[in-house]
C-alpha cells in the first residue's frame, strides 16, 4: 500500500475541535507519498463531508450491511475486513458526539435490519398479528439494537486518537457493548462479530480458549486492524497493529485445524439417537382440526420401517419443540402420552417438548416444557422454559401492554418461565442439559455448573423462519455451545436443520431444512471439562476490555489537566 505525505484535515478533525480527545497528543496525520489510496481517500472524505446529508449515514448503513455477509449461510468473513476499517474511517470524520452517534446508529441499523430479516418471516406464520407489521416490527428491533453501537461510536468519540492505537480502543469498546448486548434487558447474543467462524470449524475451535467474546475481541481486532494504515504517522507501527493480531488469530486457525485433525469423534454406542423431523408449517401447526394429524405424522415416523410398529434398537426418541400441541401431555390421563410410550423398548425413553399448565390462585401459569418418559409412559424428567422470548413467548411490562390491548402478541396467554439449568438423568443414558430454542445462544448459560452433564439437548421450532438465514444462524449458535462447553449437542427441530454435534462442532450427522425425516445416530461422548469455566472466560474478556478503555479514559483525563 502506497501512502503520502500530505495532510488531511477532512480524514483528522482539527486539533481545535473542543472534544479532540487525545488528538493533540501528536500532530496532525501525514504520509509518505500522494499514493493512489490516499487520494482516494481524501475524495471519499471530501465527498461524505459535502452538503448532501444523507452521504454519511448511507455509507454507516452500507458498513454495517456489509458484515451480515460474514454470518450463515453466507459466511464470507473478508466482508469483515472492509466493513470494519470502513466504521473506523468514518468516525474518523464524526465532528460532535452527536455527530458520531449518528455514524453508529446507521451503522448498527445497517447490520440489524438487514441481518434480522427472517424475524418478519414468522409475521406470515399466524393469523393474530398482521403481515403488515412485519416491516415494522424488523426496523423497530434494527432500531432499538443499533443504539448500543451508537453508543459505542460515541464512547469511541470521546476517547479517540490518532494514528495506529485507536484501532485497539474501537474493538475494545466494540466488544464492551457487543457484551452488554448479550446481557442486559433479557439478552440478544445474536450476530457477535465471532460467530462469523460457525462454518469455519478451525478458527471456531478458538471459542474453546476463549470463549466466543473472546473469540469476537480477537476477530474484531484483526478485521479492523487495516484501518491503522489510515492517518498514521508511523509506518512501522501501523504494520505492527495489523501483522500481530493476524498473526494471533492465523496461529488460532493452525491450532484449531491440528485440533480437529489429532481428534476423532467418539461414540457412546449404547446410546442410540432418532430424531424425529416432521416438518410442520408453522402456518398449520396450531391448527386445531390438524394437531392429531401432526401427532400421527410424528408417531410413523418414530417407528420407522418396524414390523412391529416400534422404534427398534433405539435407546432415544427424540421430538422437538412443542411437537405435541397438548397442554395436558403431562397429565396421568395422557392419552398421547401412552400412545407415544407404544414406541419405545424396554429400558427405551422419548423426549418431547410439550405446553402445560398448572392451577394457581390467580388462574393459570403455561409452560413450555420438555418431557422425559420410559416405555410405560411414567415422566422420569421435565424441564420448563427458563428463558422467553420477549415479546414472542411473553411481554415485558405485561400489565401495561394489555391495559392497551396488545396482549395478542403472544396470544391470549404468555408463558412462565421455569427455574433455569438443569441436568436431567434417565436410567443408562448419558445425563443431559435440555435447552429450548433460543437458549442455545447464550454462551455459558446452558448447564448448570454444579451438575456437569454430558450433552445438551436442543429442542426447537425453527418453523416461524422458513427458509430465511434464521435456521442456519441459530445451528451455528449451537455449534458454539459445544465448542465451549467440551459437550455434544443434539438439536431437534421441527422443519430442520436438525444435528448431532460432536466436541468439536463437526455435525456428525444431520437432516436439512424443510425435510420430513428422521435422523438416527450414536451419541457422541464428551471430553474433559475445560479448566475454567466459559463463564470465567468472558468475564476475562470484559475485563480486559475495559481496562483498555479505562487507560484510554486516564490518557484522556491527563491530557484535559495538563499532566
Amino acid at each position: 500500500m502506497h501512502l503520502s505525505l500530505v495532510r488531511l484535515p477532512v480524514i483528522q478533525p482539527p486539533i481545535s475541535r473542543p472534544n479532540q480527545g487525545l488528538y493533540a497528543m501528536n500532530d496532525a496525520p501525514t504520509y509518505d507519498d500522494d499514493g493512489p489510496v490516499t487520494v482516494r481517500l481524501t475524495r471519499f472524505a471530501a465527498w461524505l463531508d459535502a452538503k448532501a446529508s444523507w452521504r454519511m449515514p448511507l455509507a454507516a448503513f452500507l458498513a454495517g450491511a456489509l458484515l451480515t455477509a460474514t454470518f450463515a449461510p453466507l459466511s464470507f468473513f473478508p466482508a469483515a475486513f472492509f466493513a470494519f476499517p470502513l466504521m473506523v474511517f468514518l468516525l474518523d470524520q464524526a465532528k460532535t458526539a452527536r455527530h458520531a452517534f449518528s455514524i453508529g446508529w446507521w451503522t448498527g441499523f445497517g447490520l440489524f435490519s438487514i441481518g434480522l430479516t427472517w424475524i418478519g418471516h414468522s409475521f406470515t406464520q399466524q393469523d393474530s398479528v398482521p403481515v403488515i407489521l412485519a416491516p415494522f416490527a424488523i426496523l423497530a428491533l434494527a432500531g432499538l439494537m443499533a443504539l448500543y453501537i451508537a453508543l459505542a461510536f460515541v464512547v469511541c468519540y470521546r476517547l479517540w486518537v490518532s494514528g495506529p492505537w485507536r484501532i485497539l480502543l474501537f474493538a475494545s469498546v466494540w466488544m464492551l457493548f457487543e457484551y452488554g448486548r448479550g446481557f442486559l434487558f433479557t439478552g440478544f447474543p445474536w450476530h457477535l462479530a465471532g460467530t462469523m467462524w460457525a462454518d469455519w470449524l478451525p478458527v471456531a475451535q478458538g471459542a474453546s480458549l476463549l470463549s466466543i467474546y473472546g473469540l469476537s475481541a480477537l476477530t474484531v481486532l484483526t478485521a479492523t486492524s487495516p484501518a491503522a494504515l489510515i492517518s498514521t504517522h508511523s509506518r512501522g507501527l501501523a504494520w505492527g497493529v495489523i501483522i500481530a493480531p493476524i498473526a494471533a488469530l492465523v496461529a488460532v486457525a493452525i491450532w484449531g485445524q491440528a485440533r480437529l485433525a489429532d481428534h476423532e469423534t467418539e461414540y457412546d454406542l449404547a446410546v442410540s439417537l432418532r430424531l424425529v423431523q416432521a416438518n410442520v408449517k408453522q402456518s398449520e401447526k396450531w391448527r386445531s382440526h390438524l394437531i392429531d394429524s401432526h401427532f400421527d405424522r410424528h408417531m410413523r415416523l418414530s417407528r420407522g420401517d418396524s414390523d412391529r410398529g416400534r422404534a427398534e434398537g433405539v435407546k432415544l426418541v427424540i421430538w422437538p419443540e412443542t411437537a405435541v400441541q397438548r397442554e395436558t401431555f403431562d397429565r396421568d390421563s395422557s392419552l398421547l402420552r401412552w400412545r407415544m410410550s407404544r414406541l419405545l423398548e424396554f429400558g427405551s425413553y422419548a423426549i418431547t417438548g410439550a405446553p402445560r399448565f398448572q392451577r394457581t390462585p390467580d388462574g393459570a401459569q403455561y409452560f413450555n416444557s420438555l418431557f422425559a418418559f420410559n416405555s410405560r409412559g411414567q415422566l422420569y424428567g421435565r424441564y420448563d422454559k427458563a428463558h422467553l422470548v420477549p415479546f414472542g413467548e411473553y411481554l415485558p411490562f405485561q400489565s401495561l401492554l394489555n391495559a392497551v390491548g396488545l396482549n395478542q402478541l403472544t396470544g391470549s396467554q404468555a408463558f412462565t418461565s421455569g427455574d433455569g439449568p438443569k441436568t436431567i438423568r434417565l436410567p443408562g443414558v448419558p445425563p443431559f442439559s435440555p435447552l429450548i430454542c433460543y437458549e442455545i445462544i447464550f454462551p455459558g448459560k446452558v448447564l448448570d455448573p454444579n451438575d456437569r452433564p454430558k450433552w445438551l439437548l436442543n429442542i426447537t421450532n425453527d418453523g416461524w423462519f422458513g427458509l430465511t438465514n434464521g435456521p442456519f444462524q441459530h445451528l451455528g449458535l449451537a455449534r458454539f455451545r459445544a465448542i465451549e462447553e467440551g459437550l455434544p449437542v443434539v438439536r431437534a427441530a421441527s422443519t430442520g436443520v436438525s444435528t448431532v454435534i460432536d466436541v468439536y462442532g463437526r455435525s456428525v450427522a444431520q437432516l436439512g431444512l424443510d425435510r420430513e425425516g428422521i435422523l438416527d445416530s450414536p451419541l457422541p461422548r464428551a471430553i474433559d471439562p475445560p479448566a475454567y469455566t466459559t463463564s470465567f472466560k468472558m468475564l476475562v474478556t470484559l475485563a480486559v476490555c475495559l481496562i483498555i478503555a479505562l487507560i484510554f479514559t486516564g490518557l484522556l483525563l491527563r491530557r484535559r489537566t495538563g499532566n
